[in-house]
């Protein structure tokens, strides 16, 4: 399970943009965007995945983020698809200079970025 110190800043840092009345539902394809987002860049610096691994990750990815963008669009009525990345992104670069931090400090061994590369195989085999 991953630890709350890296979940909840991608929970707050995707649903910045949501509104309150979603941030207490379980978790929902934005959360489950963030995630992606988390064990990728852990994945980026930690591990050396076969091409298969990563293109099936990918494709997975690919899935997730159109979800969750038509989720934010859902959410937001008036937003653009530009609008709704721009906030992904900004969301996006403040975990992983995070998870930077946490590798930079403790290493690609910390249990926490452990979960996360783990969470990256899991995610790989999806069948999405």
């Amino acid at each position: 399970m991953l630890k709350q110190k890296i979940i909840l800043p991608v929970a707050a840092a995707l649903l910045m943009c949501a509104p309150a009345a979603f941030a207490g539902q379980k978790l929902d394809i934005i959360q489950i965007m963030g995630q992606f987002v988390l064990a990728k860049h852990a994945a980026s610096q930690c591990l050396k995945p076969d091409q298969d691994t990563v293109a099936r990750f990918n494709s997975n990815f690919r899935i997730v983020s159109f979800r969750a963008t038509e989720e934010m669009l859902k959410r937001r009525p008036g937003s653009t698809e530009t609008q709704v990345f721009e906030q992904f992104k900004k969301g996006t670069d403040t975990v992983q200079k995070q998870i930077d931090e946490v590798i930079r400090t403790k290493g690609c061994g910390d249990s926490r970025i452990q979960d996360l590369l783990k969470l990256f195989e899991i995610q790989a085999n999806l069948k999405l």
